[in-house]
């Protein structure tokens, strides 16, 4: 009998120690996004008819790890995925502050492979542009400029947290064409930074996601203002790997720990019998 409970606590031990088997691997996301000065990104999936609040998985070719395996349901290579809107707004089950760390929010549904985890966001990360070359004048665009809107510019304040908003801004010589259509001096890119752990607490995730403009970011700035939105193609690219991040007892770790009981009442019976 102490033998068999020796062993149940030595099982109970060691499955205690191991860690969860979380979900790992990078798959790549577009769709169309749109900025709105009401503090909000939203989501446009390319699909005919383009649905909200979803967005396209790249082919199967390019999934890797859990996300291209069977034995969580199969692949999302072309899938669609829901991913939810984040916004800066006042409910704090909904508000999602730039630069610090918020309330964990449902992100990233998986609809076509329900068996995996959702993707929460915790941090988005505030943008690294500077200021210098913040401006909406087209005419004041050059290659090599970057920048980053903080909340106390003429510009409506997007998801501002900590002072600055996500986006960091790049403009980039116009590729090849001389000279550019329409004079125009550069394309642009504006990218932004979220992060995140699984529902199931088991992996972190990393997601980087780009727009990518055909004018200079002071052209979209100005269609900001002009607008009080601006919409885009974007890719983003989202990396999990595996981290424990809680201590809960698994279900391996339930099943050690009845079969310790089990035994413990095999022993107990064999013992009365001989009695």
């Amino acid at each position: 009998m102490q033998r068999i409970l020796g062993i149940t606590v030595l099982m109970w031990t060691v499955s205690a120690t191991l860690p969860a088997a979380g979900i790992f691997g990078q798959f790549t996301l577009d769709g169309t996004v749109t900025v709105t000065a009401a503090g909000q990104i939203e989501w446009t999936s390319n699909g005919s008819p383009t649905v909200n609040s979803e967005a396209n998985v790249s082919s199967s070719a390019d999934v890797t790890g859990t996300f291209a395996t069977a034995d969580m349901g199969g692949s999302i290579g072309g899938q669609l995925v829901t991913i939810n809107t984040l916004t800066d707004g006042t409910d704090p089950m909904t508000t999602q502050p730039v630069g610090v760390t918020f309330t964990p929010f449902n992100f990233i549904d998986f609809a076509a492979v329900d068996s995996l985890p959702q993707l929460w966001a915790t941090n988005i990360s505030e943008g690294s542009g500077g200021q210098t070359d913040c401006s909406d004048d087209p005419s004041a665009a050059a290659p090599g400029q970057s920048c980053t809107l903080l909340g106390t510019t003429t510009f409506p304040p997007v998801l501002v947290g900590n002072g600055e908003s996500p986006f960091t801004f790049n403009n980039y010589s116009y590729p090849n064409t001389n000279p550019p259509p329409d004079n125009l001096c550069c394309t642009s890119t504006a990218t932004w930074n979220i992060a995140g752990v699984t529902s199931d607490g088991t992996s972190v995730w990393f997601g980087q996601f780009t727009a990518t403009f055909d004018t200079s970011y002071q052209q979209q700035l100005l269609n900001f203002v002009d607008n009080s939105q601006v919409s885009d193609a974007y890719s983003g690219v989202m990396t999990v790997s595996v981290e424990q991040i809680q201590s809960v007892p698994e279900p391996g770790t339930w099943a050690m720990m009845v079969g310790g009981v089990i035994l413990i009442g095999l022993g107990s019976l064999r013992r009365r019998k001989k009695a």
